[in-house]
């Protein structure tokens, strides 16, 4: 499942323009336990590279609690978000609820070699599933 998971971000993160060694996504790692994991790693804001989609994250805990704004371009509201650790990968859940966005949700997965967060996003309201890829904004 590792390894599955791995391919995918990588198709993501080649999808859309980025260079990337391949040695950097499937080189064998040690991951490190959950409690370990550096989740203020997240913190800052995130560009989706299809659009004027921008995730903040902010006031990050080592439990995976963290304020989390999205915007596309207004505030939209966040329902839930969870910072976690999934095969060895820090991952970003985030619940939107708001007109337009009820149930849709994303699922992203933190790469410290790219600084990229990617994964999927589910629009609820027509039940249809994205790859999506966000880069750090350089404020």
């Amino acid at each position: 499942m590792k390894n599955h998971l791995k391919i995918i971000c990588l198709s993501l993160l080649l999808a859309g323009g980025l260079l990337i060694p391949f040695q950097s996504l499937f080189a064998a790692k040690t991951a490190a336990p959950a409690a370990q994991q550096d989740y203020t790693v997240l913190g800052g804001e995130w560009l989706r590279t299809d659009g004027n989609y921008l995730v903040k994250v902010s006031e990050v805990q080592t439990d995976g609690k963290a304020v989390v704004k999205y915007f596309n371009p207004k505030p939209i509201h966040v329902e839930q978000s969870a910072i976690s650790t999934q095969e060895g990968l820090i991952k970003l859940f985030i619940q939107l609820q708001d007109t337009g966005y009820e149930g849709s949700t994303y699922t992203l997965y933190y790469y410290a070699e790219q600084d990229a967060l990617a994964g999927f996003y589910y629009q609820a309201t027509m039940d249809r599933t994205y790859k999506v890829i966000f880069m750090r904004k350089n404020n």
